[in-house]
């Protein structure tokens, strides 16, 4: 029996000894790994981002890309580069390096030209952050902004009196790596210039390419000074430049085909882009043997851009708002819900009136509740002006549209969104499966506008109940007074009538 303790324990302590030594091997490695100074890691980037102070972001390769494109288009693109190299240099002491140069400037101390630079990495940070998610600094831009607006975000992004701007933008698909080639091809031919950035962005991760000499000049935040260490992008034919696309942006069931929105930046657009790209990639009618699947994904994509040209193609198709028969979050018209695209929802409205109150199979919730939530009060407002709709459908749960707009957010903090709720019918009593009201929601969310509009309107339903209530009682007294005063007999052809939760007596007309 001690031969047999001494050998478990033998193996106990061996184990453990292999697996604090994995640990720490790894700790060490991932210790290494984060101080490495010719990486510029995004997680690196949104940790940085965060110790200047900004919210925690998943990712933002779509405020870094839009930057890097209005660098480009202004002619600051190397400048942009440095400031990428600086940040890549104080990735883990920005802050840090930041005060000491603040008190260098407070003893009047000689500061460097790179100091200096530095100097402007906070301002490009927060750029980066007010880019990405546009609705979280809806105090700085005065409204709510969505994502897909770059010309709104542009404008408060850019230098004053730049004339950087969305130029030209279209949703593509390509059915193979040829195809993709042969798009490059043409847009060599309309001899884009080198001030022109383009953003390429598929449904969840945004990228940029610029012409550079007869090379294509690629950047992917993901990806930043992998080809070279002194330079934090790719240079491609554009061979290479599809195989990387491929690489980073299919997967799964789309693997052969690659659907992309691109955003032309610059101060003017390329002669003959429009005219080269109106009907390519792809050429309307499509090919009726392609996937229902690739179809839908390319509908999204262009209602998620806001491409109208494209939507209503898509439309004449007859392709399906809605994912065929069913509604799910990759449906079209959810997409242009999401992001907030008032304009390709009111392109759809025609399809959508017919299943107005279509719910969503996972959770039962209509296009209205989803508005409420995500699209804003103008998708709201085009949504109510369509005949049939139920205003206080129930979701899974038993939750109506107000009480999806209860939740706490940027975009349900507008009056305009309760008004139009309540001027409409938002019913103030249904109660969910967990026995709240949306006055209940409200107040559990800590939503502040939702309380005070919701108990207005309480109060003035409360009011007018007792004004109708007084004119009631005035008329019932008026007829009583009457009927005091009628002749014997004549109460023979009075009848009863209804006058809201009370019966009076009605002499008929004549």
């Amino acid at each position: 029996m001690y031969v047999v303790l001494c050998m478990l324990l033998f193996i106990g302590v061996f184990v453990l000894y292999h697996v604090v030594a994995k640990c720490l091997g790894y700790a060490g490695f991932q210790l290494g790994n984060s101080f490495n100074p010719d990486t510029l890691e995004h997680d690196e980037i949104t940790t940085l981002l965060t110790k200047l102070s900004h919210p925690e972001f998943e990712g933002v390769c779509y405020g870094f890309s839009l930057n890097w494109a209005l660098a480009v288009a202004e002619s600051k693109e190397d400048i942009f580069y440095r400031q990428l190299h600086l940040l890549r240099s104080h990735k883990s002491d920005l802050p840090v390096v930041l005060e000491r140069i603040k008190q260098k400037k407070h003893e009047f101390h000689y500061i460097s030209e790179e100091e200096l630079l530095i100097t402007t990495l906070p301002e490009i940070c927060e750029k980066i952050c007010i880019a990405q998610d546009p609705i979280a600094y809806k105090n700085k831009y005065g409204k709510l902004v969505w994502q897909s607006d770059i010309n709104s975000i542009l404008r408060r992004i850019k230098q004053e009196g730049s004339g950087v701007r969305q130029v030209f933008y279209k949703t593509h698909t390509f059915g193979s790596r040829q195809e993709a080639r042969e798009y490059f091809t043409l847009l060599a031919k309309s001899k884009l210039t080198e001030n022109v950035a383009v953003i390429i962005s598929t449904s969840d991760h945004a990228m940029g390419f610029k012409r550079a000499g007869r090379l294509w000049r690629f950047i992917n935040i993901n990806d930043l000074y992998r080809q070279d260490i002194n330079k934090p992008y790719f240079e491609f034919d554009a061979q290479g430049l599809v195989n990387e696309l491929y690489r980073v942006s299919a997967s799964g069931p789309l693997i052969r085909r690659l659907t992309v929105n691109t955003d032309f930046i610059a101060l003017k657009i390329p002669p003959g882009l429009i005219s080269r790209l109106e009907n390519k990639f792809p050429v309307f009618p499509v090919y009726q043997r392609t996937p229902y699947i690739e179809k839908i994904s390319f509908f999204a994509m262009a209602a998620l851009q806001g491409d109208i040209p494209t939507v209503k193609k898509c439309l004449k198709a007859k392709w399906s708002v809605f994912s065929n028969n069913y509604m799910n979050d990759n449906s079209p018209v959810l997409m242009a819900i999401y992001s907030g695209r008032r304009e390709v929802v009111k392109a759809m409205l025609t399809p959508i009136a017919q299943h107005i109150n279509k719910q969503r199979k996972k959770d039962l919730a209509t296009l209205l509740h989803i508005a409420c939530r995500y699209g804003g009060w103008g998708i709201v407002e085009d949504l109510l002006h369509i005949t049939g709709i139920n205003i206080n459908p129930l979701d899974i749960k038993g939750k109506t549209p107000l009480m999806y707009a209860c939740k706490s957010t940027m975009i349900t903090d507008e009056r305009k969104l309760f008004r139009l709720l309540l001027n409409n019918g938002a019913s103030l009593t249904i109660e969910d499966k967990n026995g709240f009201t949306a006055l209940d929601h409200a107040i559990k969310n800590d939503h502040e506008l939702a309380i005070e509009m919701i108990s207005n309107r309480m109060q003035f339903d409360e009011d007018a109940q007792q004004t109708v209530t007084k004119k009631q009682r005035a008329v019932v007294q008026s007829r009583l007074n009457f009927f005091k005063k009628a002749p014997a007999g004549g109460l023979s052809d009075v009848y009863p009538t209804q006058f809201g939760n009370n019966q009076v007596c009605i002499l008929p007309n004549g």
